[in-house]
């Protein structure tokens, strides 16, 4: 008697049918029958009785079938208890991001953790920052990735719960990308950017916040000549000479390789254009699983300072 025995009692049992019980098993009728026959000859016993509408459990039958299921259930609980002590992280977590956060971050994050632990899923949601705020207070993700204004700038900040723990995973700067055509320095300061036509975010985005107000800190004034939400829109306006534009560098330096007429320029760090990459969580649901997805994202985060420009 063993595992696969039992288990094809049990569905010969729920099917009432050898036919049918084969199609579920995967293998041939004759097999199926055959394999009965043995198991029953091992007991000395019918375990069915053939009706008019199918195959009945002798009463004999009915004590296998009881066993059957007992012995299964126990079987799968063993390979689930001997799978966590293999692999001791598994469960569901839902995190939250920017799609550029996810481009930057995430991406490779879930790559990693599939590869370490295949028993655990990943939901990812892409939002704005403020909407993830937002589904984070009201519970609807358990972790979330946003942009923070630069430490520099004054702005209006929520009280939160003291559970709610945010880190700082990196700084990211801001630079410059612009036709070559403009002929800007390497290292370029705000003030060589007065007047020039400007490639404008939207008001509601973070970035142009920031960048607003690194302007109005400078005493910058610029020419806004159109105004996008697409990191991809505005790169290619500036490819293609309409104005400058001011972008996250990891995201430049990962896109201008295709883009020979533009050029990257360097913020001078007199001017606070940056954002910080923040990471949410709360500190009652802290479990084996997300402190592994910290621990990966700290790797991930770590890796882009340290690598800098040579990243990309």
């Amino acid at each position: 008697m063993n595992d696969r025995e039992l288990q094809y009692v049990a569905v010969i049992a729920k099917e009432k049918n050898i036919t049918h019980a084969a199609e579920k098993l995967h293998i041939s009728q004759p097999s199926l029958t055959q394999a009965l026959k043995k198991i029953e000859n091992e007991l000395g016993c019918p375990l069915f009785v053939r009706r008019k509408y199918g195959l009945d459990l002798t009463p004999a039958g009915k004590l296998y079938v009881e066993m059957a299921e007992e012995v299964l259930a126990r079987i799968d609980t063993f390979h689930e208890e001997i799978g966590r002590l293999i692999n001791p992280v598994s469960g569901r977590l839902t995190i939250g991001a920017s799609w550029y956060n996810t481009l930057l971050l995430l991406s490779e994050v879930i790559q990693q953790m599939s590869i370490r632990y295949p028993s655990v899923e990943l939901a990812l949601v892409e939002k704005g920052t403020g909407e993830l705020t937002e589904m984070f207070l009201d519970g609807s993700v358990d972790m979330i990735l946003t942009h923070e204004y630069p430490s520099e700038y004054s702005h209006p900040k929520r009280q939160l719960s003291k559970d709610i723990v945010q880190e700082v995973l990196l700084k990211e700067p801001f630079c410059i990308a612009a036709h070559k055509k403009f002929g800007l320095q390497e290292v370029c300061d705000l003030h060589d950017l007065d007047g020039l036509p400007f490639i404008s975010f939207n008001e509601t985005q973070r970035i142009c916040r920031i960048t607003k107000a690194a302007f109005e800190q400078a005493g910058v004034n610029v020419r806004t000549v159109v105004r996008t939400q697409s990191f991809p829109g505005a790169l290619d306006l500036a490819a293609r000479g309409v104005g400058f534009a001011v972008l996250p560098e990891y995201y430049v330096r990962r896109n201008i390789g295709n883009k020979p007429v533009l050029q990257c320029c360097i913020i001078s760090q007199v001017s606070h254009a940056y954002w910080s990459v923040c990471v949410w969580y709360r500190a009652a649901e802290y479990s084996d699983l997300i402190r592994e997805v910290l621990s990966v994202l700290y790797e991930t985060a770590a890796r882009l300072e340290k690598d800098g420009q040579q990243r990309f």
